[in-house]
């Protein structure tokens, strides 16, 4: 049996193996040689399992299954990138980032976008501590046990490092080959295989990564940096190439191209970055994307199939939305046989009739959509959208600043599904189990007909209905009743109101604690709100003040509803502290400085005043401080207090 300072010796041989292998692709040991150190760290661990460390190559065969995965709040915002489809636009974001900066000359950055699912990733001293998904890019997944499978991946870093990294998981087209029957693109089969409950099951699917970002204050350039944590022993994102002129950006993103079948992972682009941090600095971000990197996606792999048909399908606002039948083709390693054509005025642009063989692509390699008609024949005919609604034969409605026709029957019963599958999906009010044939079950056998008749179902009636056992009747059951104190955010986004969305309705709930409240809020008060606009308040109001909505709410409440208040997870030591922010934040956004403090248990507010705690400065501040400073001065005190960005920091 080894010792443990020869076990610890083979924990850093077989992790430099492991990265010579897995990312340089440059094995200098043989299979075999190997396999006898791994299992010589295997036999010591199994002897001593109190001293198996928590990153030996052994753990990433998989751990235990979970019931479900967690949630995990992002330190800082994941933003999506903005995108740009030709030269032109790509052209326009180039004059915008020179236009806004001082110097003359800025180099830029140009890397391959693979086409894979973001992640960010902790290390702490130098150990792989927690990676978790986007998602919204506030919040994801916790995905750590799953990361730790991915070979490519370094559980131990070269350096005792702290620091967070953002990377893209996929999986390779070679291992594709093995499982292309079960998926229908290597993207749907990573994120499939990264949110699996059990980490076995993930480790087999072989996924990789590519790091494209660290968040690191040492290092003065992204070049740089990528440079800092591939020494780090990092799978670094290949082909960075750095750029000072539009022509050579254009010219690094036309190499990309043209090497993209050679890749053995998908890419659907190039990312163009600034370089320099200081300038990034300075853009910034716009509240879903940074002014300093955009992707530019190159043009969509096309077909031309024959369109058989024009279906009408009908959402949960009453919305009537044409939808092709395609005749199956392929597209980027895909079997299309429906596309989008959003409305009547998009198919009458596009000139597409029934019949005809049409152009179609998946734009973004995501959402197949037709391009136009590429031939037409005698037999061919025209579409036009029915005067009632294909569901429940109501004569459809067009308002007319609206291009959507609707059908304004609110008891039609589309509307009723698509709203109780919105209502109970993962991001609103995750009720497992609660699938869509068991939501057109209840809705088509008359049992449902609006939110609250879910509540009103016997554990009797739920035994009698197809296909439910009595374990799998009682789940539902259960998960009803736990949603009745599910957070008041969650609550508030699953009731479909329209244009609020998730962050919207998190936004409301920092600020009306329960539906009581928020019913009784003003159109003032509204937009008092962070975020906020005039037609977001607007609609809110009508909605909140309609007798329909106020009866469902009444009933919801009389059947034991009861949303937690989402301050409750927001206590902490700013509690029963107002802030506000002025001028530009260097460290964060406007609005992940926001969040920070109410998770902290602060309040933001939108106007300086007497109930005003902190006044946060940052560059350039406006008029606020004077009036901050007038209120200290009339007060004799400082009953607001003045605190510089680094301050506020600190005070976090």
């Amino acid at each position: 049996m080894i010792s443990q300072s020869r076990y610890h010796e083979l924990l850093k041989i077989l992790s430099e193996h492991a990265h010579l292998y897995y990312v340089l692709d440059t094995p200098v040991i043989s299979d075999f040689e190997y396999d006898q150190l791994y299992r010589q760290v295997a036999e010591f661990e199994e002897t001593f399992p109190l001293l198996s460390d928590l990153n030996s190559p052994t753990r990433r065969i998989g751990g235990k299954s979970s019931a479900k995965l967690e949630s995990y709040a992002h330190i800082q915002k994941l933003p999506s990138l903005g995108n740009v489809f030709d030269a032109i636009e790509l052209r326009a974001f180039y004059d915008r980032v020179l236009k806004a900066l001082p110097q003359e000359i800025i180099i830029f950055t140009v890397e391959p976008k693979i086409d894979g699912l973001a992640v960010a990733l902790h290390y702490r001293d130098g150990q792989f501590k927690v990676g978790a998904t986007r998602g919204d890019g506030y919040s994801g997944e916790n995905v750590t046990q799953n990361l730790r499978t991915i070979r490519s991946l370094p559980l131990t870093l070269t350096s005792t490092e702290t620091i967070e990294v953002r990377g893209e998981v996929f999986m390779r087209k070679s291992v594709f080959e093995t499982f292309k029957d079960q998926f229908a693109n290597p993207r749907n089969a990573a994120a499939g295989a990264l949110r699996q409950l059990d980490s076995k099951v993930t480790a087999s699917r072989k996924l990789d990564i590519f790091i494209y970002q660290g968040l690191y204050s040492g290092i003065t350039t992204h070049h740089e940096l990528l440079t800092y944590l591939k020494e780090l022993g990092l799978p670094v994102v290949p082909d960075v190439q750095r750029c000072e002129t539009f022509s050579d950006i254009q010219e690094a993103c036309q190499t990309i191209l043209n090497n993209k079948e050679s890749y053995d992972w998908g890419i659907d682009g190039a990312v163009i970055k600034v370089d320099e941090k200081k300038w990034q600095d300075e853009l910034g971000f716009t509240s879903k994307s940074p002014r300093w990197a955009i992707a530019y996606k190159f043009e969509t792999e096309k077909a031309i199939t024959t369109l058989t048909n024009i279906i009408v399908q009908v959402g949960r606002t009453g919305v009537l939305t044409p939808v092709a039948v395609l005749e199956p083709v392929q597209l980027s390693g895909v079997s299309v046989h429906r596309a989008t054509l959003h409305n009547q005025e998009d198919i009458l642009r596009k000139g597409v009739l029934i019949g005809d063989r049409v152009l179609v692509q998946r734009a973004g390699e995501v959402i197949p959509e037709i391009i136009k008609s590429f031939e037409t024949f005698s037999h061919s005919r025209a579409f036009e959208m029915p005067p009632h609604c294909p569901e429940c034969q109501t004569p459809v409605l067009h308002v007319p600043e609206e291009v959507a026709i609707r059908c304004p029957n609110f008891d039609c019963p589309a509307q009723i599904k698509g709203r109780i599958f919105h209502y109970a999906s993962r991001k609103a009010m995750d009720i497992e189990g609660l699938g869509d044939k068991l939501v057109e079950q209840l809705v088509d056998s008359g049992l449902v007909h609006s939110l609250p008749d879910l509540y009103r179902i016997s554990m009797e009636t739920w035994t009698s209905l197809d296909r439910m056992a009595q374990k799998s009747a009682q789940n539902i059951y259960d998960e009803l009743e736990k949603s009745k104190t599910k957070l008041f955010s969650k609550f508030l986004f699953g009731l479909g109101i329209p244009f609020i969305g998730e962050r919207t309705a998190q936004l409301l709930a920092q600020v009306f604690p329960d539906m009581k409240t928020l019913l009784s809020a003003s159109y003032e008060a509204l937009l008092n709100v962070p975020e906020i606009g005039e037609k977001i308040a607007a609609i809110l109001t009508q909605t909140l003040s309609a007798p329909s909505f106020q009866d469902m709410i009444n009933d919801l409440t009389e059947l034991g509803l009861s949303p937690k208040s989402d301050a409750v997870l927001a206590t902490g030591k700013l509690s029963g502290s107002t802030f506000l922010f002025t001028g530009t934040l260097s460290h964060r956004t406007r609005t992940e400085a926001e969040k920070a403090v109410v998770e902290q248990g602060g309040k933001i507010i939108s106007a300086v005043s007497a109930n005003l705690t902190y006044l946060i400065v940052g560059d350039s501040p406006g008029s606020k401080v004077n009036k901050a400073k007038a209120i200290n001065q009339k007060a004799g005190k400082s009953i607001i207090q003045i605190l510089s960005e680094d301050e506020w920091v600190a005070l976090l």
